[in-house]
């Protein structure tokens, strides 16, 4: 049975991992993906990227917005609303893994 930390969590969704096993959970909208820890990096870093890299569109409302997952068939596909909330719920789960390991090596 997974023992979960919450990393982050808003009202779009939230990031959580186990303790155990070190898989993520990543909730956002009517999505949730379960993911290894190096599919968890590899789909934080496409928030990033196409956070980062976007085009402002006319119609901010549009789902043209494509995030690829671990299965070739499924990506997500968002708008530039839920693109932007997506990468905050992921920025503040970076931040506090990084704090977390930070502290580690105070008390580890």
């Amino acid at each position: 049975m997974c023992n979960f930390k919450q990393w982050s969590h808003n009202k779009h969704g939230y990031i959580i991992q186990c303790d155990d096993c070190k898989s993520f959970q990543l909730c956002f909208g009517t999505t949730m993906l379960t993911l290894r820890e190096e599919e968890y990096v590899q789909f934080s870093e496409w928030v990033v990227y196409k956070r980062e890299s976007l085009v402002p569109l006319h119609d901010k409302n549009l789902k043209s917005i494509s995030l690829p997952t671990v299965c070739p068939q499924v990506q997500v596909i968002v708008t530039e609303k839920e693109l932007n909330n997506l990468y905050e719920l992921v920025q503040e789960a970076d931040n506090e893994m990084k704090v977390n390991q930070l502290l580690s090596l105070f008390h580890g």
